[in-house]
């Protein structure tokens, strides 16, 4: 009885979908990005390593209307933490639900930040977007300002 059911075990174990083994690589993608975060002061969200090749251009022509920086909602990451509420998708797109705090300020409720994520082959996983209560899509924010030629409202990160 005993064999049979480790047997079971470790095929079931082996026969993980490849969308269930790609989360995992989301989770391990997102879970970094917030380590670097809060690790290497010259980490910077606008990165092609980090956005998709449409998101990381948007973030070249308008992204200086922003002085906060998404990933964080925040100007300086000192005391922050992240947690990963929920991620959810398949091989190809992902959606990571966070929850942002800052030693600082205890006692404000987190801030919810959601990530879009988009897998490539070679590339491996990108932020697609961010959507937070300050901008409900900064894909959207970005291309909009871009439409108008830039003269729109800075968006800046209230205290």
């Amino acid at each position: 009885m005993g064999r049979v059911f480790v047997a079971t075990l470790l095929a079931v174990s082996l026969a993980l979908p490849g969308a269930a083994a790609d989360l995992v690589g989301a989770r391990g993608f997102v879970a970094g990005l917030y380590i670097k975060k809060t690790t290497n002061r010259h980490f910077t969200y606008s990165s092609p390593r980090v956005l998709t090749g449409e998101l990381y251009a948007l973030t070249q022509n308008g992204g200086a209307a922003l002085d906060y920086d998404p990933l964080c909602q925040c100007r300086s990451n000192d005391g922050l933490s992240a947690q990963i509420v929920s991620l959810s998708g398949n091989d190809r797109q992902a959606v990571a639900r966070l929850l942002l705090r800052f030693d600082a300020d205890k006692a404000a409720p987190p801030q919810r930040v959601t990530l879009m994520l988009t897998h490539a082959p070679l590339a491996g996983w990108k932020v697609a977007d961010v959507q937070s209560a300050r901008i409900p899509s900064l894909k959207a924010w970005l291309q909009q300002r871009q439409r108008i030629g830039g003269n729109s409202v800075r968006i800046a990160r209230t205290p």
